[in-house]
Protein backbone atom coordinates (compact mmCIF):
# COMPACT_ATOMS: atom_id res chain seq x y z
CA UNK A 1 0.00 0.00 0.00
CA UNK A 2 1.44 3.76 -0.54
CA UNK A 3 1.40 6.38 2.07
CA UNK A 4 -1.68 7.99 -0.18
CA UNK A 5 -3.80 4.88 -0.20
CA UNK A 6 -2.79 4.59 3.24
CA UNK A 7 -3.58 8.20 3.93
CA UNK A 8 -7.02 7.34 1.54
CA UNK A 9 -7.94 4.26 3.80
CA UNK A 10 -7.32 6.30 7.08
CA UNK A 11 -9.57 9.27 6.17
CA UNK A 12 -12.75 6.91 4.74
CA UNK A 13 -11.97 4.87 7.56
CA UNK A 14 -12.31 7.93 9.72
CA UNK A 15 -15.73 9.26 8.34
CA UNK A 16 -14.67 11.94 5.86
CA UNK A 17 -16.78 12.44 3.60
CA UNK A 18 -15.30 11.03 -0.23
CA UNK A 19 -18.30 13.71 -1.66
CA UNK A 20 -15.84 16.59 -0.74
CA UNK A 21 -14.10 15.59 -3.77
CA UNK A 22 -16.00 17.21 -6.06
CA UNK A 23 -15.83 20.74 -4.59
CA UNK A 24 -12.09 20.51 -4.30
CA UNK A 25 -10.87 23.48 -6.53
CA UNK A 26 -6.98 22.35 -7.61
CA UNK A 27 -4.29 23.39 -6.29
CA UNK A 28 -1.86 25.74 -7.05
CA UNK A 29 1.73 25.50 -6.16
CA UNK A 30 3.73 22.15 -4.46
CA UNK A 31 1.14 20.17 -2.23
CA UNK A 32 1.68 20.68 1.48
CA UNK A 33 0.35 17.00 2.21
CA UNK A 34 3.04 15.28 0.18
CA UNK A 35 5.92 17.60 0.96
CA UNK A 36 5.56 16.90 4.45
CA UNK A 37 5.47 13.05 4.08
CA UNK A 38 8.61 13.58 1.72
CA UNK A 39 10.49 15.56 3.30
CA UNK A 40 10.10 15.10 7.64
CA UNK A 41 13.34 13.80 9.17
CA UNK A 42 11.51 11.95 11.45
CA UNK A 43 10.68 8.31 12.50
CA UNK A 44 7.98 6.19 12.61
CA UNK A 45 8.01 6.44 16.81
CA UNK A 46 8.53 10.23 16.64
CA UNK A 47 5.38 10.36 14.09
CA UNK A 48 2.86 7.75 15.69
CA UNK A 49 3.64 9.75 19.06
CA UNK A 50 2.80 13.31 17.12
CA UNK A 51 0.03 11.69 15.98
CA UNK A 52 -1.65 10.78 19.59
CA UNK A 53 -0.99 13.97 20.52
CA UNK A 54 -1.92 16.08 17.99
CA UNK A 55 -4.61 13.96 15.84
CA UNK A 56 -6.13 11.15 18.53
CA UNK A 57 -8.83 9.93 15.56
CA UNK A 58 -5.86 9.68 12.76
CA UNK A 59 -3.61 7.95 15.43
CA UNK A 60 -6.58 5.52 16.61
CA UNK A 61 -7.33 4.61 12.99
CA UNK A 62 -3.86 3.74 12.22
CA UNK A 63 -3.63 1.92 15.51
CA UNK A 64 -6.23 -0.09 14.50
CA UNK A 65 -4.32 -1.40 11.17
CA UNK A 66 -0.99 -3.45 11.27
CA UNK A 67 -0.83 -3.23 7.38
CA UNK A 68 -0.93 0.55 7.51
CA UNK A 69 1.36 0.92 10.47
CA UNK A 70 4.17 -1.31 8.11
CA UNK A 71 3.45 1.15 5.41
CA UNK A 72 4.15 4.00 6.98
CA UNK A 73 7.48 2.34 9.06
CA UNK A 74 8.49 1.45 5.18
CA UNK A 75 7.97 4.75 3.88
CA UNK A 76 9.14 6.38 6.29
CA UNK A 77 12.37 4.58 6.41
CA UNK A 78 12.80 5.54 2.43
CA UNK A 79 15.33 8.28 1.32
CA UNK A 80 13.26 11.64 0.43
CA UNK A 81 14.29 11.39 -3.21
CA UNK A 82 12.43 7.89 -3.18
CA UNK A 83 9.67 8.90 -0.91
CA UNK A 84 8.93 12.24 -3.64
CA UNK A 85 9.22 9.83 -6.50
CA UNK A 86 6.68 7.73 -5.13
CA UNK A 87 4.17 10.55 -4.22
CA UNK A 88 5.02 12.31 -7.56
CA UNK A 89 3.95 9.00 -9.35
CA UNK A 90 0.67 8.55 -6.94
CA UNK A 91 -0.47 12.52 -7.60
CA UNK A 92 -0.30 11.68 -11.63
CA UNK A 93 -1.86 8.03 -11.46
CA UNK A 94 -4.67 10.29 -9.37
CA UNK A 95 -4.61 13.79 -9.23
CA UNK A 96 -8.35 14.45 -8.01
CA UNK A 97 -7.55 11.72 -5.54
CA UNK A 98 -4.30 13.80 -4.17
CA UNK A 99 -6.25 17.15 -4.20
CA UNK A 100 -9.30 15.18 -2.19
CA UNK A 101 -6.19 14.13 0.66
CA UNK A 102 -4.90 17.56 0.76
CA UNK A 103 -7.67 19.46 1.68
CA UNK A 104 -8.68 16.95 4.01
CA UNK A 105 -5.92 16.08 5.73
CA UNK A 106 -3.17 18.33 4.41
CA UNK A 107 -2.90 20.60 7.50
CA UNK A 108 -3.19 17.67 10.52
CA UNK A 109 -0.04 15.56 8.27
CA UNK A 110 1.83 18.62 7.59
CA UNK A 111 1.52 20.16 11.51
CA UNK A 112 2.46 16.63 12.62
CA UNK A 113 5.48 16.19 10.23
CA UNK A 114 6.65 19.93 10.75
CA UNK A 115 6.42 19.23 14.82
CA UNK A 116 7.23 15.12 15.06
CA UNK A 117 10.99 16.17 15.78
CA UNK A 118 9.69 17.06 19.40
CA UNK A 119 8.59 13.81 20.31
Amino acid sequence: MTPTQWIQRLALTAGLPVFALAGVAPQAGADPLSEALATTTCNYAQVTAAMNAQAPALAAQLNRRPDMQANLQTFLAMPVDQRRARMAQERAANPQLQQMLTALMGPQVSQIAGSCMNY
